[in-house]
């Protein structure tokens, strides 16, 4: 009879121990009995262990940030085609999570999401021109989350960011962008070569009207009796020349003495 005891014992016993959940960090549970009631709403379990009868469950739902990132094919203002690469960042409303359960499901993404998130970033990049999309890309993504709010509103979710992450754009594009680039480098070249050029004739003339000046200062310096004097001073130091034969003319051209070699060095 003890023996039937324990043994019943130990089986209500395990049939306890399996009949709970654990709620991890992150995490808000529901009770579900899939026999009885179905969810359990009065209560929303956020962590910790959660019992329940073995064949009843929780609910589980991530409350944390979660960020969905999507490949999307747009053609832009001017009926270029370009893969983009968008996320979003969203987690549903605590207070709502029954809600969001009865209503919508823990697929809340792929069926209410997803398909306005891509159909909003198509219809928004149609009207960029593909040449502004990616300065504007903080435009363009303020413009998706603006609208994706309103889209999704009532649904017991709510939205942090959403960003561009990437913009491939074709190989026709890039080429001729770096064509572009490359044009524009050669006439920044150009621009600069000129710019040194011009400096450098600056220099020149600057330089040219410096030496013009200082030959203004020279020849003006030159007059009749200073030419005399530096006539008379040559003189001077050939009268002391023992070897030099000179005759001077008191009066040549000009009025300046004239000085006439013999040639006799003896």
């Amino acid at each position: 009879m003890k023996t039937k005891i324990s043994i019943l014992s130990v089986a209500v016993i395990a049939m306890f121990a399996v009949g709970c959940s654990v709620v991890r960090p992150g995490t808000h549970a529901m009770k579900w009995k899939p026999y009885g009631k179905g969810l359990q709403t009065q209560e929303v379990f956020k962590n910790g262990v959660v019992w329940h009868m073995p064949w009843n469950g929780v609910v589980r739902y991530s409350v944390q940030w979660q960020t969905y990132t999507e490949d999307v094919a747009v053609l832009t203002k001017d009926e270029l085609h370009i893969p983009i690469t968008v996320s979003v960042t969203l987690r549903p409303i605590e207070a709502e999570l029954a809600q969001l359960e009865l209503e919508i499901g823990q697929d809340y993404y792929k069926n209410v999401v997803r398909p306005e998130f891509v159909s909003l970033t198509r219809n928004i990049f149609a009207d960029y021109e593909y040449k502004v999309v990616s300065p504007k890309s903080p435009e363009i993504e303020a413009e998706i989350y603006k609208q994706l709010i309103v889209k999704i509103e009532g649904k017991h979710l709510e939205i942090d960011n959403v960003t561009v992450d990437h913009i491939k754009y074709p190989e026709v594009v890039t080429s001729a962008v770096d064509r572009k680039l490359a044009v524009e480098q050669d006439i920044q070249q150009k621009d600069y070569e000129i710019k040194i050029a011009e400096k450098q004739a600056e220099i020149q003339r600057i330089l040219a009207k410096g030496q013009r000046d200082a030959q203004q200062i020279i020849d003006a310096g030159l007059t009749q009796k200073y030419l005399q004097y530096k006539a008379l001073e040559v003189q001077d130091k050939l009268t002391t020349s023992p070897n030099t034969k000179f005759f001077f003319i008191p009066m040549g051209k000009d009025g300046l003495p004239v000085i006439v070699d013999t040639g006799d060095g003896n």
